[in-house]
């Protein structure tokens, strides 16, 4: 396939690279310099491109959206989420019905991972007559020496624009899709500024979303028992991951009502694997038994790949913006930043 990637960044060049690896003919765009093209506009014979990849900044999505459909009106487009700007919302899907034949999908790596589907399909096994109690999802990561270098800023939704559009793929993996509606639906009983979401309603599970950029780790004892490098161990258990530390604490943990707990835990070998990044687990423990298997697997490669094959495939007019989620999302940027001010 001959693919446009537009942005030429962090993002950007993995995509870049993963589709080069996989054979793919990859085309450039960055204003920045050291793509092929600076525009979109320049790139020749938008008829011969197969898809179009989006990894801007996210304030130039729709701009770099509506110039590609412009151009070519059936254009197929993986989007990098956010796909907007909340005040964009209204916008961008007025753009997509104005190009029914175009195919849009924002990207959904936890979505498409082997190791999230393998945990989804745990869950199901255990819990079929064994009710969900509890789910708790947590991504922290210490992005204090990325925000110094002008990186994981993002001004619109605050701290639920960093990891929760992945937290709420794994929310997706795992409830039924009616009841993952009513969450989306549902006022949170709690929004905290670092951030923590917790919610609870008649026929959902209790639910709770929690992320920190500043390292605050905040359930050391769901997932710190998975990882294998003392240091790493150390961190957890201090709830604390220091300034400049690579060490990603992201785990998504359900606990049925008879106290048994499935846990997938990302990125376990960190500190004592090269390889880290791609090596995950999923624990199923109780009382009386544990255990537990690895799974190895790039998951932002996976999704790109699958993404684009289906892509390919998709007939004209499909469309997957996950408006539903950036609406939530928006939401809680506004509660936290409501909450702050109120503080102050």
């Amino acid at each position: 396939m001959r693919v446009v990637v537009v942005g030429n960044g962090t993002i950007g060049s993995r995509h870049a690279t993963y589709l080069r690896e996989a054979g793919h003919e990859v085309v450039t765009v960055d204003p920045a310099g050291g793509a092929d093209h600076d525009r979109t506009s320049r790139v020749p014979d938008p008829a011969r491109v197969d898809a179009w990849i989006v990894a801007t900044p996210t304030a130039a999505h729709l701009p770099v959206l509506g110039e590609i459909l412009r151009r070519r009106p059936d254009a197929r487009v993986l989007l990098e989420k956010p796909a907007c700007y909340p005040t964009e919302i209204a916008d961008l899907a007025r753009l997509v019905r104005r190009h029914p034949r175009s195919r849009t999908v924002v990207n959904d790596i936890y979505g498409h991972s082997g190791a999230v589907r393998r945990f989804a399909e745990s869950v199901r096994l255990h819990g079929g007559a064994d009710p969900i109690r509890k789910v708790t999802v947590e991504f922290t990561k210490n992005r204090e020496l990325d925000v110094a270098n002008g990186r994981f800023v993002d001004t619109q939704y605050g701290e639920a624009g960093y990891e929760y559009f992945h937290m709420l793929s794994l929310l997706r993996s795992i409830l039924p899709a009616d009841l993952y509606g009513t969450y989306l639906r549902t006022v949170p009983a709690q929004v905290t500024p670092e951030m923590r979401v917790k919610t609870s309603a008649e026929n959902l599970p209790e639910i709770e979303l929690y992320a920190s950029s500043t390292g605050v780790i905040g359930h050391p004892e769901l997932a710190g028992f998975a990882f294998s490098d003392p240091a790493a161990k150390r961190h957890i258990t201090r709830s604390l991951i220091p300034y400049g530390e690579n060490l990603r604490y992201r785990f998504a943990d359900v606990e049925l009502m008879s106290g048994k707990h499935i846990t997938l835990v990302f990125e376990v070998h960190y500190g004592a694997d090269a390889e880290y990044k791609n090596k995950h687990a999923v624990h199923i423990r109780d009382a009386v038994s544990w255990r537990h298997f690895l799974i190895s697997g790039n998951h932002f490669k996976e999704a790109l790949l699958l993404q684009l094959d289906l892509l390919g495939r998709a007939m004209e007019g499909t469309a997957l913006l996950r408006l539903p989620e950036h609406r939530f999302l928006a939401g809680l940027g506004w509660a936290t930043s409501t909450v702050l001010c109120h503080s102050l």
